[in-house]
């Protein structure tokens, strides 16, 4: 649901970084002072990797090859990312990397960035390769962002302000998509079944929903649900795939959870289950159920990988992405033929020195950490998963109200650089071939 059905406003990003401040100076310890720092959301990325060990932020490729390194807001140049990291590769290791998957991590992205380079900054702290020292007191990395994480999870699990807040102010934070009652309306009117799966309890979903597709003249609170044949909350993805949880039945009225044999007034609303269960209950079989989520790993790997699903992963970035590469088309391919020359020429100090700055320009067009899907040339650890797992991928699920619900996404054919070798020789082959008989 959440930045699926749900498209939240930036102003949602900021909330999270305003209460997570809140929450360690409150709760942590941490002096008034970080209150001042001001969000920006410009900065954070998703998909990087937070280096607990060494403060960093990291944006990899799908081998763990280093493509951008910074430390606060600073970004470190190769030889110094070299120095720290051999080979400029850091693998996965769940005990030091930490992966900003979500849009929901973009506040924590910014917040852990925006510390590190504040409490540097300041006269009276001494750096240290693992942290810093300040008034006698050693903080490491490690440290300050359990602490955020601990500030995340509190108003996510705990006090649930982030919800509270959003809630008492729908309009302020949650986008409203005309398109998306249309859309829904006409995938039920054309014979299919629709579904919603989230891993967010009923409390939250069904205000949400209300909001988004609830008609103000209309009294009852959940006509929402007349555009979906199932409804599921709790649903604990990536588990889910996997081994699932009991599935049980939801009082709507106090958001009890009973056994499936309770018979209970009002609508039916289901919480946990697993991918099996769902799809007998909506009487379809695995690959005719094309599932939509925004969560990379949970929603669409995990989906790929443990059943028969089809995917439609939702890129909110898209839009911001298209528009930046539309604005710098032709510079990819002069990024690939510097690469080609320095390749050949390792020697070529101020080219390399010309290939960095130009990278560079190119990530402040995106913003401060650059591309989502790649740093230059290269395709980023997030951009080469959704090259090998997503089926189909877009900016918003409303999207699809502008395809007729018959319509088949057909991918071009991948091609390996030998395949396209020889193609090319053919197209020329041919065109030399046509040439000669006109010439005839």
């Amino acid at each position: 649901m959440d930045y699926t059905l749900c498209e939240y406003y930036p102003e949602f990003d900021e909330l999270a970084f305003t209460l997570a401040k809140r929450f360690i100076v409150d709760n942590l310890g941490y002096p008034e002072e970080v209150l001042d720092i001001e969000y920006n959301p410009q900065f954070p990325v998703r998909c990087l990797w937070f280096d607990r060990n060494t403060g960093n932020l990291l944006k990899v490729d799908q081998f763990g090859k280093i493509l951008d390194c910074c430390h606060g807001f600073r970004i470190l140049k190769s030889e110094e990312i070299k120095s720290i990291y051999p080979g400029k590769i850091q693998r996965k290791d769940d005990k030091r990397i930490f992966v900003m998957n979500t849009v929901f991590n973009l506040a924590e992205t910014y917040l852990v960035a925006a510390l590190i380079n504040h409490f540097e900054c300041k006269e009276d702290t001494v750096c240290t390769a693992t942290g810093w020292v300040r008034d006698g007191q050693e903080v490491t990395f490690a440290k300050v962002f359990k602490d955020l994480r601990a500030a995340i999870d509190d108003m996510h699990v705990t006090s649930l302000l982030l919800k509270k807040t959003c809630l008492a102010n729908l309009t302020k934070y949650v986008k409203k998509d005309d398109r998306l009652p249309v859309m829904l309306a006409r995938i039920k009117s054309g014979g299919r079944k629709t579904f919603l799966l989230t891993n967010s309890d009923w409390w939250y979903t069904r205000q949400i929903m209300n909001f988004l597709l609830g008609k103000e003249d209309q009294k009852d609170q959940d006509f929402w649900m007349s555009y979906f044949d199932l409804v599921v909350v709790d649903a604990c993805k990536p588990r889910f795939f996997s081994t699932g949880t009991p599935l049980q039945r939801v009082e709507t009225t106090s958001s009890t959870l009973l056994p499936l044999s309770a018979c209970l007034p009002g609508p039916e609303v289901y919480s946990g289950g697993d991918h099996i269960t769902i799809t007998t209950m909506l009487g379809a079989k695995g690959p005719d159920v094309i599932y939509a989520g925004d969560h990379l790993l949970a929603d669409v790997i995990k989906c790929r990988k443990l059943c028969e699903w089809r995917t439609l992963l939702i890129i909110p970035e898209l839009s911001h992405e298209l528009e930046v590469t539309q604005k710098n088309v032709g510079l990819l391919s002069q990024l690939s033929k510097m690469e080609a020359l320095i390749a050949d020429n390792p020697e070529l100090g101020e080219l390399k020195m010309q290939l960095w700055e130009t990278v560079n320009k190119l990530k402040q067009d995106f913003g401060g950490s650059g591309s989502l899907f790649r740093s230059g040339s290269k395709l980023s650890y997030f951009g080469s998963q959704v090259m090998i797992w997503a089926d189909v991928y877009t900016g918003s699920v409303s999207s699809l109200a502008g395809y007729e619900l018959e319509h088949r996404f057909v991918t071009d054919t991948v091609k390996l650089p030998h395949e396209r070798d020889m193609e090319d020789e053919f197209i020329c082959s041919s065109v030399s071939s046509s040439l000669a008989s006109q010439v005839i």
